[in-house]
């Protein structure tokens, strides 16, 4: 769905569960804002289709206020989907033969918006967010649907380890 009906669907559809990790830098820093890159990986379950690896990356712009902050960002990168299905190969003869594989990678592209409290400040950061975005696979599935978008709602936690 393209958003604002993905960001509804978060609430009306049915879940499909993940987790990331991501590692963030600043690219430019001040008082109330920051240039950020991060590297991320990823795992998603999406129920009766397949299971998703996911690298990428993201770069944004966050603004505070006070304790509470803004941020949009872009994104890129690979995803590998483990199809939980057998794929059906068309023989010589017209007949088919179910199939294993090693699975579908993708290319990702999004963009994103994002909420988030400051618990603390650097070099100590302790911040809770919530960030939506949205995000299209490509090549999904060339005959009928190129281009499938996805609309992930995050809620997460992030810290600065000790240096």
């Amino acid at each position: 769905m393209l958003p604002p009906a993905s960001l509804i669907a978060t609430f009306n559809q049915p879940l499909h569960p993940g987790a990331e990790a991501s590692y963030e830098f600043g690219w430019k820093q001040s008082t109330n804002v920051k240039l950020f890159q991060n590297a991320t990986i990823g795992y998603f379950y999406q129920r009766y289709v397949y299971q998703a690896i996911l690298l990428y990356s993201r770069s944004g712009y966050r603004r505070n206020f006070g304790n509470f902050s803004t941020e949009g960002s872009i994104q890129a990168g690979y995803m590998h989907a483990l199809l939980l299905t057998d794929r059906a190969v068309i023989q010589a003869d017209g007949t088919y033969k179910a199939k294993k594989g090693f699975g579908k990678p993708q290319f990702i592209a999004g963009a994103g918006l994002g909420f988030g409290y400051n618990l603390g400040f650097e070099p100590q950061l302790r911040r809770i967010f919530l960030n939506y975005d949205f995000r299209i696979q490509m090549p999904f599935v060339k005959s009928y649907v190129p281009l499938l978008p996805n609309g992930i709602l995050f809620f997460g936690f992030q810290f600065t380890f000790n240096e």
